[in-house]
């Protein structure tokens, strides 16, 4: 895993929070709130009339496809830090989510692995590997 992947074998076990309301909050455009604070982009709410499955954020689940789209055009070389980080952020979620921890659907990325890239340093801190064998 850490050969083909580059991700730690050893460290702190991968265990976060999988509902916002482990953190006391309850609506669930907090995981948009998450995206926000963490990549830049929040995800558009949908309409309550809408189809469930058309919806860009259902749940801790974003549609890749609208997340590519976000981060699309190449990180210019004058990036500040905070943009940098954004876009770190965005491939370490392709990573885990679309790789590692990959839906079945393979066409959604769960926001629940950004809690452990704040900060970005942290990511290197946890044990990866066994929570992908899990």
């Amino acid at each position: 895993m850490e050969v083909i992947m580059g991700v730690p074998v050893d460290g702190l076990p991968v265990v976060g929070i999988t509902h916002m309301s482990d953190w006391g909050i309850t609506h669930m455009s907090d995981w948009g709130n998450l995206c926000f604070d963490l990549l830049g982009y929040r995800p558009p709410v949908k309409e309550p009339s809408a189809n469930d499955n058309m919806a860009v954020l259902c749940g801790a689940r974003l549609e890749a496809s609208w997340l590519e789209s976000q981060f699309s055009d190449p990180l210019p070389i004058d990036s500040i830090d905070l943009r940098v980080q954004q876009y770190a952020r965005y491939y370490m979620m392709l990573l885990l989510g679309g790789m590692l921890f990959m839906d079945k659907s393979s066409k959604q990325i769960s926001v629940m692995y950004l809690q452990f890239l704040n900060p970005i340093s942290n990511g290197k801190k946890y044990y990866w590997d066994c929570a992908a064998l899990c």
